[in-house]
């Protein structure tokens, strides 16, 4: 059997990376949405849709950085056991980094 090209790590890595960076502009973006609904209740208007779609969007991102192989190893890039650990920049098994 023969190892993955570069090409592919290099492909598979920056799809790692996006996931990654989403997941990060979500999380960024959480005071403009605390500002946003406190101006909707504020004006009395309802915030459930807006909620739900946070929530979905943020889930989504979670889920999708989550179930993320990392190509040379094929574990997941930023689960060592149980828990999601965004801040990381190198597979969580063997180390690889998704920077070059």
């Amino acid at each position: 059997m023969t190892a993955p090209s570069e090409d592919a790590f290099n492909e598979t890595l920056n799809k790692i990376r996006i996931s990654r960076n989403r997941l990060m502009v979500c999380f960024l973006t959480f005071p403009i949405y605390v500002y946003t609904v406190a101006r909707l209740v504020g004006q009395g208007q309802d915030i459930t849709w807006l909620m739900l779609a946070y929530m979905a969007l943020y889930a989504g991102f979670g889920i999708n950085m989550s179930v993320r192989r990392c190509p040379r190893c094929h574990q997941a890039f930023f689960v060592k056991k149980y828990f999601l650990n965004p801040l990381r920049r190198t597979c969580a098994h063997c180390v690889l980094s998704y920077k070059h």
